[in-house]
């Protein structure tokens, strides 16, 4: 166990020390650090369940981000980027360590960190972001290891119109994955969700149980446009998918606390 400690806190070394670049610094503090101030720690995983709310510090690291949009938005597009390859030490160690053990790490790596602060600082930008649209679209619907997906959709979704439509085109392209980020993505920015209504009354009816129950949730969330809303809800009840009908019941009690 010693040596599979050190091993750990060897490759925690080698892991999170990244190599330093030139970046933009603004009241003091590079990009870097304000878009750790940014962070919301929701790197992993998707859930529509919530609208997230800005504390006053990530507000600040937001105003910071568009301050140096200029210089700040090519490093975020680059960082959207990233992903660990599957023959990276850490992912090597912790197939070892895991082989040994019943110790696992977390999914969560340093590089899936650094893609999610991107989205974070391109969904900042919003408008200003929008020479990424066509590369984020790409990303929206490219499936890989450790891929941009989620990332995409979250800033897409602040970018107006263009990026809406782009989201709400997701269910054309046959993955699954990719209008599940899409419908969690405008529930995590509601002024957006607001203009795609008719998308989310569509996704109820999906065939994919992660589909339907995501536009749900965000239908419950945004408590919108009852009366074309409360209908699909209800209609959801025939579903032969238990999640699907808890699901709505719960949205339908949202609306009824309006």
């Amino acid at each position: 166990m010693v040596f599979i400690a050190g091993l750990v806190v060897t490759a925690g070394v080698v892991h999170f020390t990244r190599p330093s670049r030139p970046e933009p610094v603004y009241q003091g503090r590079t990009l870097t650090k304000w878009l750790k101030r940014l962070d919301d720690g929701q790197a992993f995983g998707i859930s529509s369940g919530w609208i997230p709310a800005r504390t006053p510090a990530q507000v600040e690291a937001a105003a910071a981000i568009r301050a140096m949009h200029a210089e700040a938005f090519p490093l975020l597009m680059q960082d959207i980027h990233a992903s660990p390859s599957p023959n990276s030490f850490r992912q090597t160690l912790n197939r070892r360590i895991s082989s040994l053990t019943r110790f696992v790490f977390s999914d969560v790596t340093e590089e899936d960190r650094v893609r999610w602060r991107a989205a974070q600082g391109l969904a900042a930008l919003g408008p200003l972001a929008k020479p990424g649209m066509p590369e984020l679209e790409r990303l929206l619907f490219t499936n890989y290891f450790h891929s941009s997906i989620k990332e995409a959709a979250y800033a897409l979704a602040t970018m107006g119109p263009e990026g809406i439509a782009i989201l709400t085109n997701s269910m054309r392209s046959g993955s699954e994955w990719s209008t599940m980020c899409a419908i969690w993505s405008l529930g995590q920015h509601p002024e957006a969700g607001a203009q795609a209504i008719p998308f989310l009354i569509q996704a109820t009816s999906s065939d994919s149980e992660g589909i339907a129950c995501g536009a749900i949730q965000v239908l419950g969330m945004l408590r919108l446009d009852a009366e074309h809303v409360v209908p699909a809800l209800t209609n959801a009840f025939t579903s032969p998918k238990p999640a699907v009908r808890r699901d709505a019941c719960d949205a339908l009690g949202k609306f009824s606390q309006r």
